[in-house]
């Protein structure tokens, strides 16, 4: 696995739920990607995946739990 690969971080029910992990990374310098979102904002069918690099992976854990 190279470092520029992206990986599934999380998993969420929602994309609102997704959006708010998502600008915490960001407000912490990490790029992340979101996956499987739709207008609804449910998503019955496997949720949507917050993606991050492989090289952000460990910092990016902590400041999700956080």
């Amino acid at each position: 696995m190279t470092q520029d690969q992206t990986i599934v971080l999380y998993t969420f029910n929602d994309s609102f739920a997704a959006s708010l992990a998502q600008d915490k990374l960001k407000e912490n310098g990490i790029n992340s990607f979101l996956e499987n979102e739709n207008p609804i904002g449910l998503n019955p069918l496997g949720g949507v995946e917050l993606k991050v690099f492989l090289r952000d992976k460990e910092q990016a854990e902590k400041i999700i739990a956080e």
